[in-house]
């Protein structure tokens, strides 16, 4: 993902294209001051077929990344173009503005004042307004074929953050546990999340958003490397198609005010499951004892946090491993 943002940035310096002519600024007045978020780039988008109980969560639905970023507004709040360009209107609830250089710019839950083909220019033609009930504006950006985060280096601006995404829980899952430690084979997950930048009105104040960047590294108890840093998912510049949601989320994950079978939870915050491993993690390949199983969490702007604690594996039949010493 890196090397994909290293390229893009390098070809465009090969142009005379300096990265801070991709920036641009918000589709709201006012133009050139944030606006609160409070869907990001990468989060989860699931609408479940079957209801909650008793096994919902495991059954099948659509599952994908969001591919923008929700920018809440009043309702009928007007919607600018951040880029001048041609319109196209897909439908009545959305506008995409086609910009030279191969960009476009999606603005999706509003009530379209454009017609196709009309020439709009930035920050004075009125393309929307915002729709009663969303009550914001889905913001996208596609850069030839490639969607692009929104927040990521040198396109939406102004836009700071000063919140650190958390690691609420490593998960251990499977049949792999024993009371004494972990065993056999497990998968292993993190439930993580972040708080949006900016508060964000009700009824979405305290609903959690996804870290932009997952890794994670198992240690020794001595502070050797068992497992390098290993990257699991950076949504800082791009996502995965959604074939890959669920080699990226782990179950148990679900959004904001999610969807199970003809039932919306409207007051259930989102919970944010990462796969550490594609797939299962196999103990028996340690040796039995305490390690230490690190998870860094981290936002669009370098924002982090790291999360440590200790792992026991014990897969010997009579116990010969051994907890790690008390404080």
């Amino acid at each position: 993902m890196r090397r994909m943002l290293l390229l893009v940035l390098a070809i465009a310096a090969g142009l005379g294209v300096a990265p801070a002519a991709l920036a641009y600024g918000w589709p709201l007045k006012p133009f050139h001051k944030a606006h609160p978020i409070r869907g990001n780039f990468g989060d989860p988008r699931t609408v479940f077929s079957d209801p909650f109980e008793p096994d919902g969560l495991l059954g099948a639905g659509t599952f994908s990344f969001h591919n923008g970023v929700d920018i809440s507004g009043a309702p009928g709040q007007a919607v600018y173009p951040v880029v001048s360009g041609v319109a196209h209107v897909p439908d009545l609830a959305a506008v995409t503005v086609r910009s030279p250089g191969g960009r476009a710019f999606q603005y999706m839950h509003i009530t379209p004042t454009v017609y196709e083909g009309q020439r709009v220019t930035a920050y004075k033609t009125v393309i929307g307004h915002i729709d009663a009930i969303a009550a914001h504006v889905h913001l996208a950006e596609i850069d030839g074929t490639v969607v692009v985060n929104p927040i990521g280096t040198g396109h939406l601006k102004p836009y700071a953050d000063r919140t650190k995404p958390r690691v609420a829980e490593v998960l251990y899952r499977g049949k792999g546990f024993k009371a004494r430690g972990v065993t056999g084979i497990v998968e292993l997950a993190v439930e993580a999340y972040d708080t949006p930048a900016l508060a964000v009105p009700s009824p979405w104040y305290g609903f959690p958003v996804a870290p932009a960047v997952v890794s994670w590294a198992l240690l020794s108890f001595s502070g050797a490397y068992v497992v390098q840093p290993t990257q699991v998912i950076d949504f800082r510049y791009t996502a995965p198609l959604p074939r890959d949601f669920w080699r990226v989320y782990a179950r148990g994950t679900y959004q904001n005010k999610p969807r199970f079978g003809s039932q919306q939870f409207k007051a259930l915050p989102g919970r944010y499951d990462f796969r550490l491993t594609k797939t299962p993690f196999d103990t028996r390949r340690l040796a039995d004892g305490p390690y230490v199983i690190k998870v860094t969490v981290e936002d669009a702007v370098g924002n982090r946090t790291t999360h440590g604690e200790t792992m026991v594996v014990c897969n010997a039949d009579p116990v010969s491993c051994t907890a790690p010493p008390g404080p």
